[in-house]
């Protein structure tokens, strides 16, 4: 029986495309054939195409395919020009308020005779033969009758051919996954796996998709608003229409990871060439791969911050409420983290996100001449090197052998650009070529800062005018009740775009998911190890739901994974986190939460605090990690204040 309906509907199939007499006996067969697919629905141009131009555009259930019939191999110089005649057709193509995403179509090209496939991850070359294969063995996306309603929209151009679908069931199914961009549709996300939502492109978004951006370029905007999925669906329209290598990078080195995975379900094609790494980790191997020599040595590290501190202790420590920590960071942070070489540019800086503390030019000279100095001269004398040393080691490199062939990156992407120091955003301008023109995006928020000390990327000589940056405002992310209370959190000190002007801040921020839950709670570290466990259930969140548990300090992980587990609940490290293990309950601090989100997240804060002192920067630095940590939180989120 299922033979004959497919015959019948073969048959409809060439009788409606009989009469597109401009195109040849060998398109209407074949187009024929994905016609009379179960699912499928094509629409087919008016009048002859000229070369390069889709015939036909393809949309069933494992997605929208541009189809192009050339006589030979296109050259992959023409692989930009394909691509813009296959997305332009497909700007206004919409259901109500459903927007397709243009450079979500695969341009397929079919070539006479038999030749073996070829896919780079933009275009695919297929034979005559291979052709339906190539459209219907993939993962599903639509359903028959969403993907009819998406045809049935129109495309400028292109008529749809329609035959008796009467043989096929016409349940009512969602018309996207991943990237819809409709209120409805995020409704129907909202249900799916959170991974799943983690790659959610709001309507709003697309245009920033589709910018022409050329040259380093910037997005901000405070937590929520869709940064990293603005990038990542940047990167996958760029690897749809080009063929070099991409790099995402992060400071937060259990990031990458994560977005990888969001990365690979965007452009599956594509994931071979797109590197996501921590910059550590890459420096770490480039320096490697280049003979470089150094020598990162933790214990030499600690011995010669130990030996210095033990010369300044009694000068430095307790100046403003300071401590050893307070002191180590000046040194990472500010010192080393912005180059500086002599006293008299440690005297000249600036010391942005330090401002709580003024250090006088006898305090400056003290710090440099009996707590800097001696540290230098202890990883000397110990033949070591910091992390500072190689990302500066990289740099130099870099700007006397630029990344070449194989190496060099034709996109990099930056996040969580705000906790960068000065070094280290030259370093990625390098990586990205260091040119006027260089691809090179960088995605932040700098009121979700949680380490000490910043720049502007002016001041890493990063070229980003004002029209190659861009704010986000609205947020996706936290539902109602969640927006609320992290907008209650009040966060010292101003916020810029991340190149020193005005920025936005989460309080300006509108939310467009309803409802969701808070529940805030004081107990004693005592009675939070019974309280946590429960509250966890008191949710009554989905079993497949992401909940993370958020702590102040790395001792506190293994306490509360201790507790979580003896209470027969699924826990992990937060840090061992790669997006596959929603289940368990992932456990960690704010530095590695950022930039993740979660269905739900209970959060655990120190009260007094435990991070070191440092007066009012301090304060200001706790409370945005309060605001980060909290904003994780898309559905639920349970914050226990520790009161002793």
């Amino acid at each position: 029986m299922a033979s004959i309906r497919r015959e019948r509907r073969l048959r409809a199939a060439e009788q409606a495309l009989g009469e597109q007499t401009h195109l040849s006996a060998q398109e209407r067969r074949l187009l024929a054939g994905i016609l009379a697919d179960q699912g499928w629905q094509l629409l087919v141009r008016t009048a002859a195409v000229h070369q390069g131009r889709p015939s036909a555009f393809a949309i069933g259930p494992t997605g929208v395919f541009a189809i192009v019939f050339a006589a030979t191999t296109p050259d992959p110089s023409q692989f930009g020009e394909l691509r813009k005649d296959a997305e332009e057709p497909l700007v206004r193509l919409a259901v109500g308020d459903f927007r397709f995403v243009p450079h979500m179509v695969e341009i397929v090209v079919v070539l006479p005779g038999r030749i073996r496939a070829e896919s780079d991850g933009r275009i695919h070359i297929v034979d005559e033969p291979g052709f339906v294969d190539t459209l219907t063995r993939r993962d599903r996306r639509y359903k028959p009758a969403r993907a009819a309603e998406l045809a049935a929209a129109g495309i400028d151009r292109y008529i749809h051919l329609r035959i008796d679908r009467s043989d096929e069931s016409d349940t009512p199914a969602e018309l996207f996954t991943e990237t819809d961009l409709n209120d409805a549709e995020r409704a129907a996300a909202l249900a799916r796996p959170f991974s799943d939502w983690m790659t959610f492109l709001d309507p709003a978004q697309l245009a920033l998709v589709h910018a022409t951006l050329n040259g380093p370029a910037r997005i901000s905007g405070p937590a929520g608003t869709g940064k990293s999925v603005v990038a990542l669906h940047r990167m996958a329209h760029w690897a749809k229409r080009n063929p070099g290598r991409l790099m995402f990078t992060t400071f937060v080195k259990t990031l990458p990871t994560f977005h990888e995975r969001g990365f690979a379900r965007l452009a599956p094609r594509a994931a071979d060439r797109a590197l996501f790494t921590g910059l550590h980790a890459w420096t770490l191997r480039f320096l490697k791969d280049r003979d470089v020599p150094f020598n990162l040595d933790e214990a030499a590290v600690n011995a010669s911050l130990a030996d210095a501190w033990r010369r300044v202790r009694d000068t430095l420590n307790g100046v403003n409420g300071t401590d050893f920590g307070y002191w180590h960071d000046e040194i990472d942070r500010i010192i080393k983290g912005r180059g500086l070489r002599d006293s008299a540019g440690y005297l000249a800086v600036q010391r942005t996100g330090r401002e709580g503390i003024s250090l006088l030019p006898s305090v400056r000279n003290t710090v440099w001449e009996n707590w800097y100095v001696p540290y230098e001269e202890g990883l000397a004398a110990r033949g070591a090197h910091d992390f500072n040393d190689l990302i500066a080691l990289a740099v130099e490199e870099l700007r006397a052998r630029p990344l070449d062939g194989a190496e060099r990156f034709g996109l990099v992407v930056v996040d969580e650009v705000q906790d960068f120091t000065l070094r280290q955003l030259q370093l990625v301008y390098e990586i990205a070529g260091a040119r006027e023109d260089s691809q090179l995006l960088l995605v932040g928020d700098s009121q979700q800062r949680v380490y000490v000390g910043s720049c502007t990327l002016a001041e890493a000589g990063i070229p980003v005018p004002g029209g190659r940056g861009r704010i986000l405002r609205t947020n996706y992310r936290n539902r109602a009740a969640v927006l609320s209370y992290v907008q209650r959190i009040e966060t010292a000190g101003s916020v810029d775009d991340l190149n020193g002007r005005a920025g936005v801040v989460i309080r300006e921020s509108n939310a467009t998911l309803p409802d969701g839950h808070v529940v805030e709670a004081r107990l004693t570290r005592r009675e939070s190890l019974t309280a946590l466990p429960q509250a966890i259930r008191d949710a009554n969140l989905k079993p497949d739901a992401d909940i993370a548990v958020i702590v102040s300090t790395r001792s506190d992980i293994d306490r509360y994974l201790t507790v979580l587990r003896r209470a027969g609940l699924r826990a992990m490290p937060l840090e061992h986190y790669d997006g596959t293990q929603p289940t368990d309950v992932k456990v960690g601090t704010v530095h590695r939460s950022k930039g993740m989100d979660f269905t739900a997240v209970f959060l655990l804060l120190a009260n007094p605090p435990s991070s070191h002192s440092g007066g009012r920067d301090a304060d200001a630095l706790r409370s945005r990690q309060h605001l980060v940590a909290a904003s994780r939180a898309r559905d639920y989120l349970w914050v226990c204040t520790l009161t002793d």
